[in-house]
């Protein structure tokens, strides 16, 4: 399907022409965010910014979803006439066309939620061209599709036996048919690692890159040049494969990763039973001197205040039956019971 510039006079056609280079030449704040999530296949279908739909010229469309992104600013058929949104609705869906609508300060603020909307409202539009025999279960779960997997976020301070729970989970239950992320860094591989299996191996140019091309789900930059994140076209490959992708990241992380995946992720923090238990652990540890544990102690304050943003807070007391509550929790939200 194509669409261009036809207008019922020549003064529209060249004044549309006009105003869309002008808008793409001159993108707002909140245009350049929103292009860096959509540009390409980044939700797996392709936008088009200032993209004319005869007389009108939208924001950004996607044509094979047939659905457009209005973002605050005036929107004009010709120099004299401003249609309103409910006019601009009524014209797009008689062209077969749905419209979403985003402040200036919504994409701004969160681009990862608003993605997210997108992403949804996409999926439902794609599901609802397939053929009408398509099972009453994937139509529910237009973010899932049948065979696509989940994501499953572990946060925690050091010490509160994250990373035991989450081998645990891995080693001990296949039938949740999880997988780790495979994160990109920007530092260069050590003995046998390989690209693409312990690790994206990329230079700090190329991160930076993609840090600017909006293409990671979360990163952090842990000191000059050395970054580490986590793509989005790698966690999609993988949950299209049907995995279910385990992150063991930092609150801050799991929390982005959260907003942008919504209902299909469950965000899990696992929680000392208190701080003087947190030192007594550490202290028991052995691998930290005196300064650095209270350097941890004072990062995991300020971790354990991001436990409410979570979906479930798992308090590791004791170790077997921290593990059960874990079981319990995976099995309730894939749907194993």
């Amino acid at each position: 399907m194509k669409y261009k510039y036809e207008t019922s006079t020549t003064g529209n056609y060249h004044l549309l022409q006009a105003h869309a280079k002008h808008m793409r030449d001159n993108p707002t704040l909140a245009e350049e965010v929103m292009w860096r999530h959509l540009k390409g296949n980044a939700l797996g279908q392709r936008f088009r910014r200032q993209h004319p739909i005869n007389d009108y010229i939208a924001d950004f469309v996607c044509l094979k979803a047939m659905l457009v992104i209005e973002i605050d600013g005036g929107y004009h058929r010709n120099s004299a006439t401003q249609s309103s949104d409910a006019e601009r609705t009524k014209t797009l869906a008689e062209e077969g066309f749905q419209v979403l609508r985003f402040t200036n300060e919504e994409i701004i603020d969160n681009p990862y939620i608003v993605t997210l909307k997108i992403k949804k409202i996409m999926e439902e539009r794609m599901l609802s061209t397939q053929n009408t025999d398509t099972s009453s279960t994937q139509a529910s779960s237009p973010l899932l599709g049948r065979g696509r997997g989940r994501c499953l976020i572990f946060s925690a301070p050091s010490g509160s036996g994250k990373s035991t729970i989450v081998q645990y989970l891995m080693q001990e239950h296949p039938e949740f048919n999880l997988a780790f992320s495979i994160s990109a860094t920007s530092r260069p591989p050590r003995g046998k690692e390989q690209h693409g299996v312990e690790y994206f191996f990329l230079t700090p140019e190329e991160f930076r890159k993609k840090i600017e091309d909006g293409e990671f789900l979360e990163y952090e930059e842990v000191y000059q040049d050395r970054f580490y994140g986590t793509l989005k076209s790698q966690v999609e490959h993988q949950l299209a494969e049907g995995q279910n992708v385990v992150f063991d990241v930092d609150v801050k992380g799991g929390c982005n990763i959260k907003q942008f995946y919504g209902d299909l992720a469950m965000s899990v923090f696992i929680q000392p039973p208190s701080i003087d238990e947190l030192r007594r652990r550490l202290l028991h540890r052995a691998t930290d001197d005196a300064e650095q544990i209270e350097r941890r102690l004072a990062k995991a304050e300020e971790e354990m205040s991001y436990a409410p943003r979570f979906d479930k807070i798992l308090v590791n007391d004791d170790l077997e039956t921290a593990k059960a509550e874990a079981v319990a929790l995976l099995r309730d939200f894939l749907s194993l019971n």
